[in-house]
């Protein structure tokens, strides 16, 4: 896999809010559906999301994995009895738990691109126990995309609801952007005069700022190809839940089984 974009973004990923981040509503979602898992059950966190870790308790043992120290060092709530942080790409996943009753995370699928879209599916498939589930909330392109005129005119002052539609649009044919071209575009398009209108902060434009030499690939799939994804790896979806905040439609929780 490429470099990681959240290693640039690691001191500024707690400027990040919903549809970025999850909500309460999301991780409720994933605490009830780990609550109905045979206990005591173990699974891997891709990423080191603080809400996700905190579900871990004396029968839930999570292994969290993150490629960025970076992200680590300012964001994992430390390890204990009933989870760890291993330092490790996530393709190689076999070499960390096998046999596991589930994997989480937020985004996962998104800070990739396509072609680690489909190994990261075929890892998480290899390390699932039969029965196992994958539990996580993609980001999603709408169908029809919207043209910068249409963000601009429903922009409130959610900066990152701003940044998701932006993202969305600017994807290209193959549901792909380079971090570069966010910050070029956002450039582009974005004055100081909105940035005052909108009552965005310093700390918000810093996430921009943060995209400005990244040639990270980061991919927005529509909800359609996403499960598309999930069939072609033998992955069954169960169910999907929505939480409650700006562009909840697009950020889907899906409870997918290991076919």
């Amino acid at each position: 896999m490429g470099k990681h974009l959240h290693t640039t973004l690691a001191d500024r990923f707690k400027y990040f809010t919903s549809p970025i981040r999850p909500c309460p509503d999301d991780i409720e979602i994933v605490r009830q559906q780990l609550s109905l898992l045979n206990k005591p059950a173990r699974g891997i966190l891709l990423g080191v999301t603080k809400e996700l870790a905190e579900l871990a308790n004396d029968e839930i043992k999570i292994i969290a994995v993150d490629r960025s120290k970076d992200m680590i060092e300012h964001h994992w709530i430390g390890n204990n009895s009933n989870r760890i942080v291993k330092l490790a790409d996530w393709l190689e996943l076999e070499s960390i738990a096998t046999n596991i009753n589930f994997v989480i995370g937020d985004g996962i699928f998104n800070v990739i691109d396509r072609k680690c879209q489909h190994q990261l599916m075929d890892c998480i498939r290899n390390v699932l126990a039969d029965d196992g589930l994958l539990i996580v909330r993609v980001q999603c392109n709408p169908v029809v995309r919207e043209t910068i005129k249409e963000i601009f005119e429903n922009t409130t002052n959610n900066f990152c609801a701003f940044l998701s539609r932006l993202v969305n649009s600017i994807c290209d044919s193959n549901f792909e952007v380079r971090g570069s071209e966010i910050f070029n575009k956002f450039k582009e398009y974005v004055t100081d005069i909105d940035i005052a209108r909108f009552g965005w902060t310093k700390e918000d434009i810093s996430i921009i700022e943060a995209h400005q030499n990244s040639s990270h690939v980061i991919t927005f799939l529509t909800e359609e190809i996403f499960i598309k994804l999930c069939d072609q790896h033998q992955m069954k979806i169960l169910s999907k839940f929505n939480g409650s905040y700006q562009l909840n439609e697009r950020n889907p929780t899906f409870i997918i089984r290991k076919d």
